[in-house]
């Protein structure tokens, strides 16, 4: 949703959420140009994305639509990037599932090079709790299916046949005689002769080693990917900030007067989630902490599972804005963090 991008920076100054001025100068204009050109409903800048070349991601997101279909909330999402703050281009998100997977398993930062493309070998599908419980159960099903005794043999199964005395005592053939002796015994000796190893072909070294099969990501879809992980995860904005019209369409509350209690996670809840029906203070205790400036009446969310995402609201003027300011790394330690 719309958010006034001078009042969000300068709110989130303190916690390192800045812009190199060369960019901001053209962000306020490129972005109202882009918004009307791609006949998007709201457009806001998004975040910036740190690189190993020093050529950051400045992200944007618009919003054509969002309605409520039957229980849940449907948003149509643009997303686009731009390095100097002035051009914008479009950025695909993963189209499926697997792709989308695939990009959650890109592993290292970013480099800033759009025809960049990470190599990703799959994660083999892991057996969930409810197969390795009933695995067990089926096999044993299976193997009292058949009626055994003692040593394992089915009753069905059919006994020898009896061996006669003329079997027994029958002599031997000569087949049956040359059976019997040693492997090799009147047989002419056979040399092998040694291959020739030619140097560069078979004898290179790691020959015979099997290659991880994997898969490009690429730069670009890789960061659309990103910024659908935090805006599922994060995403946040003050209860009752958003309302919903007789036509399911979700838009800003005009008569919004502001949480009552600022200072607490329950006043704040989850846009992509649900929106009311996701408070974050469902979310995994530690997850999320709260900075309250009583004198200005502001107040800084942060997450701690996507260290870098910020969200504030200045109950003076009931604004309110986020930003992710970080490499796009995950903490995977949550759960070791002390709140």
């Amino acid at each position: 949703m719309d958010s006034n991008l001078t009042l969000t920076l300068e709110a989130l100054a303190s916690c390192g959420c800045v812009i190199p001025s060369e960019h901001r100068a053209g962000l306020d204009i490129s972005l109202k140009i882009k918004k009307m050109d791609a006949g998007l409903q709201s457009l806001a800048f998004w975040g910036r994305i740190f690189t190993t070349t020093g050529k950051d991601y400045l992200l944007a997101e618009g919003c054509v639509s969002a309605k409520r279909i039957g229980r849940k909330l449907n948003f149509d999402l643009k997303y686009y990037f731009s390095q100097n703050g002035v051009q914008w281009l479009d950025l695909q998100a993963p189209l499926t599932e697997e792709r989308y997977e695939l990009c959650k398993q890109c592993k290292g930062p970013f480099t800033g090079d759009p025809s960049n493309k990470f190599f990703v070998i799959p994660e083999p599908p892991q057996p969930s709790e409810f197969d390795e419980m009933i695995e067990p159960a089926l096999i044993g099903d299976k193997s009292g299916s058949s009626p055994t005794d003692e040593k394992g043999t089915t009753s069905e199964e059919e006994q020898p046949e009896p061996v006669t005395e003329d079997e027994s005592t029958a002599p031997a053939t000569e087949d049956e005689d040359a059976s019997d002796e040693p492997p090799g015994v009147g047989e002419e000796a056979k040399v092998i002769e040694d291959e020739e190893v030619v140097e560069g072909e078979e004898g290179e070294e790691g020959e015979g080693e099997e290659i991880p099969k994997g898969t490009e990501v690429p730069e670009l879809e890789r960061l659309a990917a990103l910024m659908k992980m935090v805006d599922e995860d994060c995403g946040v904005v003050p209860y009752n900030a958003l309302v919903m019209t007789p036509a399911n369409v979700l838009v800003k509350n005009t008569t919004f007067s502001g949480p009552k209690f600022i200072d607490e996670l329950d006043s704040y809840c989850h846009l992509f989630k649900g929106y009311h029906e996701a408070p974050i203070s469902k979310d995994l205790p530690g997850s999320w902490s709260i900075h309250a400036i009583p004198l200005q009446r502001d107040v800084i969310v942060r997450s701690l599972l996507w260290p870098g995402y910020f969200m504030y609201y200045s109950d003076t003027g009931k604004d309110y804005g986020s930003g992710y300011f970080g490499m796009g790394e995950k903490n995977k330690d949550i759960a070791f963090c002390v709140p």
